[in-house]
Parts: C-alpha cells; structure tokens; sequence
C-alpha cells in the first residue's frame, strides 16, 4: 500500500494508482520514487536532496535488494498498445476513444464551404472530428495508434512523417520514466551556498552551476525539465543572472519592476548577534493566478526556487478553481508550510473574488509581490470573459505580471485578448522563447498532430504608472 503522502504526490502528477483509471490529462509522470523529509536547509553549504526513496515504506529492511528494472534504455520502443506496461496500454485505449483518423477528417472536412463564419467552420469541424473513425490502426514507427486503417495510414504516411519521430520520442520516454530504472537524475541538489554563483543562461548552464547530477542523455534533460520548468522560469525572471537584459527583451519600465523586487530579494548582508547566521529579509509573494499543474507539483520541487535564494521566505500562492482543496473542508482555502522560508496557501476561488476578499490594491507591494500565470488561455472562447475582470484587478496592483504560452500561436492569441481588453498597461518583459521551458513534448491525445511544451514562450505587463511633474515656478 502507498503512504498518504505517497498517494497524494502520485496523484498530483497524474500516475495512476492501484485501481485507478488513467485519465485523458495524463501528461506528467514519474516513476516509482520517493521524497525523503526534508531538514532545515543549511545556509552554508549545499546539501543533496532526493527523489529517489519517496514510496519506501518506513520500515522497508534497507538491505532488501531495489527490484530489477521492468525496461532495459535499449529496449523502451514498445506498441502503446503492446506494452508490458499497464499505463500505457491505457493511454492507447485513450487515443482508440478520444481520438480520430486524421484523413478521415480531412475528407470529410474537403467539401466544406471556404466562406464560412470563423464560428460556423469551428461547429463543422468539430462535428467531423465526431464523425471520423477512431484511431486503432499504430505506425510501427512511433508506436501511436494514428489512422483508422492500414489504407489510411499509407495514405496519410507522407503528413504524418512530419511528427512521427517526435512521437517515437514520447513513447520512449515515457516508458522510460515506468522502466523501474534507478533514475541519479532526480537526485536534486540541496542549499546553496553563499559562495556558490548560478549562472541561468540556459538550461545546461544551470544544472552545471548549480551542481545537478550530470545529465548524461538529452532524455534526462526533458525529465527534468518538465519537473522544473515553473519553478524555474519564475526564478529566471527574478534571479540577478537571469537571462533577460535590458534593452532586449526586458524594457526599461521592466527594469524598474524588477529591481524593485530585487531590493527585497538582494538586500545588504546583516548578520545575528552569532556573527554568522545572515537575517532574513522580508517576504516574497508569488501568485499563481490560475493555477493547475503548477499547484500539483510536490513543494519540496519548488524548494529549488527557494534555494536560488538562500536569506529570502517565499509565500507562493496557487489561486484558482483546480488548486488543490483542503482535506475535508472543499473549496476553502488553506495554507502549509515546507519549513521556515516556503509557505504555500492554496485557494480554489478565481482570482477576483479573492482581490476583492482580502481588501484589494491596498494589500499588494511591488517590492515585494509578482504574479505569474501558466498558459492561462486569454484567448480561448470559454475563459476570455471571466480573465478580463481578473487581470484588471492585477494591473490595478502595479505590480509585475508575467504570462507563458504552451507555443507560439497560443502566445499570440493571449496577447492578442489581453490587448483587446485592457489599456492601460506597460510592456515589461518583451514576448520571446523561454529559455527554462520544458524539453518535453506533452502530446494531445485527441489529435496526436498537435504537441506542446510547456512554458514554451513568457511575456510581462505592468499596470500602467503615470509620472508626475510639477511646472517650472515663473
């Protein structure tokens, strides 16, 4: 049996447990790992800290031999549906229900009228996705399921060879992550010293500087990646070596946003009466408007934001109806701690009603508060409207607000809604590729042609300021 607290981490990223169902929002899985109880982060030296033990039960004989690997690395390509592997049997049953031939859509969709309302052609193509056959026929390629038939296949062959290797990709690792293998890469480092310099130019500069495991295989890099990408990207944005510059892609009034957050997060050195222990500074707040996946990472993950900086309490706030509910108390908000510096309080009301709950602007500083949403989906037809009332409330704030995409087009149709909304704002970090997005694919299973990473691109907006100026005395 798994420990609750087992239970809870595999819930929330989507591994299936004993006599669950797989759900169709299967995209983050980890193997069977553990986390161990974390101590009091140091603030002299660093420390490793592991994912490897996270589901050995207490008492478990620490001489019991680790269970061979059910995968060997040069032996992950299977049939999805053909799998030794349980889960991924399953998500082959998914794409059988949810999704659709791709040539049969488009045949069907070829005698449609060019002149068509952008509302009539997607009520039209929505109804032929639900007329086409289901995807049962699997590419020996990639192992996906991906046409109706053998005919359909050869038919389709010359499109599909588009993505059938980054669908190769995907299979393999996500039989990866079930081999059973011991996986060194999730051995995450612990405190960071003060003599330490991390350097967040990129990916691979951050893991060196900051001391991973070394990363031996561009797979273990999109692991990773996936893990740590919204950590990460927001301590990318904060951090004094952060990848965005000024004059490129951060702008002047996001300089200015930015150091006033710095202030508080680099402030002057002061020592307790020890002589040694540095004081901490004043808290940082970090709102997760709209929360999801974000809210369902285990918190010793965002633990690596809090070791990028070693003298400042972070109080992240996951706001948002899929954030996770109290136990036994539903849709009320409550908070935790993880030790002395990382609290979180996760409230499942929309954000709005939250500004309005807790007294408005007045509660905010731009010293020492951010916001950052995560794919939130301005554009999409079903949370446009209820998004403008919220985003309008937090540029009221004045404090910086930084937005991600899954991909480019999805972060031009945000931007798109968020300026047909809203006027009165100033551009602070200027949209453009995230170089702390996730490595790995993340694939629709309704339409296995459309594959994303998550926080692909990031952008940012500050309400408006206006200066003012007393005239020259005649």
């Amino acid at each position: 049996m798994f420990s609750s607290r087992a239970r809870s981490i595999l819930s929330a990223l989507h591994v299936p447990l004993p006599h669950q169902p797989c759900n169709s929002s299967l995209l983050l899985v980890l193997p069977s790992v553990r986390l161990v109880s974390p101590r009091n982060p140091t603030l002299t030296f660093a420390r490793s800290f592991s994912l490897k033990s996270l589901f050995s039960h207490p008492s478990a004989d620490v001489s019991t031999p680790d269970r061979p690997p059910v995968l060997s690395p040069d032996h992950l390509f299977h049939p999805l549906s053909k799998s030794p592997i349980r889960q991924m049997r399953d998500r082959a049953t998914l794409i059988n229900k949810y999704g659709s031939c791709p040539v049969c859509y488009e045949e069907a969709c070829a005698g449609d009228d060019a002149n068509k309302t952008d509302a009539k052609a997607k009520h039209a193509k929505a109804k032929h996705a639900h007329e086409c056959k289901a995807p049962t026929y699997e590419c020996s390629d990639c192992g996906y399921p991906t046409h109706c038939s053998e005919g359909h296949y050869l038919s389709g062959k010359a499109e599909h060879n588009k993505y059938c290797a980054a669908l190769r990709e995907a299979n393999e690792d996500e039989h990866d992550l079930r081999s059973g293998r011991k996986m060194p890469e999730f051995n995450f480092p612990g405190a960071q010293g003060f003599d330490e310099v991390v350097n967040m130019a990129n990916w691979d500069v951050f893991f060196y500087t900051r001391g991973f495991p070394s990363m031996d295989t561009e797979r273990s890099m999109r692991h990773v990646s996936k893990l740590l990408t919204h950590p990460i990207t927001i301590a990318s944005t904060l951090h004094q070596s952060s990848p965005f510059k000024v004059g490129k892609e951060l702008t002047p009034e996001g300089l200015r946003s930015i150091a006033a957050l710095r202030t508080t997060l680099y402030p002057r050195e002061e020592l307790a009466k020890d002589g040694v222990t540095l004081l901490p500074t004043d808290t940082i707040r970090i709102f997760l408007v709209g929360a999801r996946a974000e809210a369902s990472l285990p918190p010793h993950i965002w633990l690596q934001l809090a070791h990028l900086f070693p003298q400042t309490p972070f109080h992240i706030h996951f706001i948002g109806p899929d954030a996770i509910p109290s136990k036994g108390v539903p849709n009320k908000p409550f908070s935790t701690s993880l030790d002395a510096r990382l609290t979180f309080t996760y409230d499942p009301s929309f954000y709005h009603q939250y500004h309005e709950r807790i007294g408005g602007t007045t509660h905010f500083d731009p010293y020492r508060d951010v916001f950052f949403l995560f794919s939130p989906g301005f554009a999409h037809p079903l949370t446009r409207n209820g998004w403008r009332s919220s985003v309008a409330n937090m540029l009221e704030t004045k404090c910086a607000v930084f937005v991600t995409g899954f991909d480019e087009e999805d972060m031009k149709g945000d931007m798109a809604a968020f300026e047909k909304s809203h006027e009165e704002f100033d551009w602070i970090l200027k949209p453009g590729e995230n170089v702390f997005r996730s490595l790995k694919r993340d694939v629709n299973l309704e339409d296995l042609r459309h594959q994303i990473f998550a926080n692909w691109g990031i952008w940012g907006v500050r309400g408006k300021r206006y200066e003012v100026t007393q005239p020259d005395e005649e």
